[in-house]
C-alpha cells in the first residue's frame, strides 16, 4: 500500500505529515501537487489536518470542506478531490490525517497503528 504524504516541509504548520512519513518505514511518496493523485482508483493520503486532535482516518471527502479542515495548502487537494467527485472520477479515498498540533513523538505509534489498520481492509 502507497501513501502519498502531502504538506510544505518549509512552513512548520504544514509538515508535520512529511516528518513523519521519513521516521516510518512504509511506502512513502512525497508529493509536492495534488494532480499527482488524478489517475488513481484507489489513494490512501496523509496530510496535516487543521482541527484534529489525534490521527484519524478521513474517508468523507466532504468534511474537508464542510468542516473547514484544511490549510491554505490542503485548499488545493480538497478543492480537487471535489472536483474529481462531482465530475464522477474520483476512486477511493482514505486520507490520514494528521493534527497540526501534533509532534513527532506524540503521535508516531498512533500513527504507525493508524497505517497498520488500513493495511488490514481494502480501501
Amino acid at each position: 500500500m502507497k501513501i502519498y504524504v502531502f504538506g510544505n516541509e518549509f512552513l512548520e504548520e504544514d509538515n508535520l505529515a512529511i516528518k513523519l512519513a521519513k521516521s516510518l518505514p512504509y511506502d512513502f511518496v512525497f508529493c509536492d501537487d495534488p494532480y499527482e493523485i488524478l489517475d488513481l482508483k484507489e489513494v490512501v493520503i496523509m496530510d496535516v489536518v487543521q482541527g484534529l486532535k489525534k490521527v484519524e482516518i478521513i474517508d468523507d471527502i466532504s468534511r474537508l470542506d464542510s468542516n473547514k479542515m484544511y490549510s491554505l495548502h490542503d485548499f488545493d487537494l480538497s478543492y480537487i478531490l471535489q472536483l474529481q467527485k462531482s465530475l464522477g472520477k474520483l476512486g477511493k479515498v482514505k486520507i490520514i490525517g494528521v493534527p497540526q498540533d501534533g509532534t513527532v513523538e506524540s503521535l508516531l505509534e498512533e500513527l504507525r497503528h493508524v497505517i497498520e489498520s488500513l493495511k488490514q481492509q481494502t480501501i
